[in-house]
């Protein structure tokens, strides 16, 4: 998935949700300007902010490996 793909999968899921950017930047507990990032595709979002996005917009983050290991990151 690219970055354009994330930033598409933020917003709609923010507006499918019926919320703003400042009370999805409240639910998730980034700043604003964040969330504008994340969602304008800016790439300079740690992965700890990007998840707790993804959380707070009810998804999780998960990531495999190729041995075969898969981890999940919450906040």
């Amino acid at each position: 998935m690219k970055i354009d793909d994330l930033s598409t999968l933020v917003v709609e899921a923010r507006k499918a949700q019926g919320l703003s950017q400042r009370e999805l930047s409240e639910l998730s507990g980034v700043g604003e300007s964040v969330i504008y990032k994340l969602e304008s595709g800016r790439g300079d979002v740690t992965l700890s902010s990007f998840a707790a996005v993804l959380s707070a917009l009810g998804f999780e983050l998960r990531c495999r490996s190729p041995l075969g290991g898969e981890v999940s990151l919450d906040r």
